[in-house]
């Protein structure tokens, strides 16, 4: 779902996965959880300000800041270097029903050509990656984490 704000654009997805909040929050927030379901390498200072590196192919780092680090419901950061300017990315989770609704909001979305393509790229790679943390929280079976988008 697109909306527009005075900041840019926000894109937004939800879903519900069969596992508990603590579980699905590890799985944003840790290496090895990371390194199986979303990227080829993950490095994270796990508190608020601290950096986050994020790669999907070899001698390639993604950089953000951490800005909200509320286990195990809340998590955002900045994502610096894959669009146009920085943009955030934030999660809630909430418990429902015996797993966790995720909530993804993306924001800071710009407007103009290369902003559209951007928006593009990160809706698919979103649609993309989420349906692999589903899978891997689900099934603990995955692909291989990479570039998606």
């Amino acid at each position: 779902m697109e909306q527009i704000h005075p900041g840019g654009r926000i894109l937004e997805k939800e879903l519900f996965i069969k596992a508990s909040p603590e579980r699905v929050f590890r799985a944003l927030t840790t290496r090895e959880d990371l390194e199986r379901w979303f990227l080829v390498k993950a490095e994270l200072d796990l508190r608020p300000g601290g950096t986050i590196r994020f790669s999907w192919q070899p001698g390639s780092f993604e950089v953000g800041k951490i800005l909200v680090l509320e286990p195990p419901h809340r998590l955002s950061y900045t994502w610096e270097t894959f669009g146009p300017a920085p943009t955030t990315i934030a999660f809630e989770l909430t418990g429902e029903d015996g797993g966790t609704r995720l909530h993804l909001t993306h924001t800071d979305i710009g407007t103009g050509e290369d902003w559209d393509r951007y928006y593009t790229s990160v809706n698919k790679g979103w649609s993309a990656h989420l349906a692999d943390l589903t899978s891997w929280l689900e099934t603990g079976t995955c692909p291989p984490p990479g570039p998606r988008g």
